[in-house]
């Protein structure tokens, strides 16, 4: 990986939908050459796919929660099978430790969050964290921006 790849992904992960044209002007390359090396990165399993941001409030969906989740002894395949079928679930963490799951869930009430943890009620303890803001929100850390090239 080198610096003019993280170039690219930096660009990339402030707007996925740049122009080959104006990514190769921030990084220095023509527009086919930085085609190129996404199409490497690409094939390459590094860049894995191209995804839609939304503000969820402005599609009703309000209520953010980070849920940590103790499942119970002998529970864990269930619990599993139950968060497949819950669609207000948006990601879902194993975790080391003593809560093995964290979950967001962005839903368009606090009734409906808590049908949501009542269902959970038989499989594990919870701790639930209602989301205020994301001051941070990135796909790579800075630092991965400042590492020297590698091959």
């Amino acid at each position: 990986m080198d610096n003019t790849n993280r170039r690219i992904l930096k660009a990339l992960q402030e707007d996925a939908r740049i122009s080959y044209a104006e990514l190769g002007k921030q990084v220095h390359l023509s527009a086919p050459a930085v085609a190129e090396r996404m199409r490497k990165m690409e094939r390459d399993g590094i860049i894995t796919g191209y995804r839609l941001s939304v503000d969820l409030d402005k599609v009703g969906l309000p209520i953010l929660a980070i849920v940590q989740c103790k499942v119970f002894p002998a529970m864990e395949r269930k619990f599993k099978d139950l968060l497949l079928t819950i669609p207000d679930l948006i990601e879902c963490y194993n975790t080391t430790g003593e809560q093995a799951f964290v979950i967001k869930i962005a839903t368009q009430s606090m009734a409906r969050l808590d049908e949501i943890l009542e269902t959970f009620g038989d499989m594990c303890d919870t701790n639930t964290m209602m989301v205020l803001s994301t001051p941070v929100y990135r796909t790579l850390p800075d630092t991965f921006f400042q590492q020297p090239d590698s091959q």
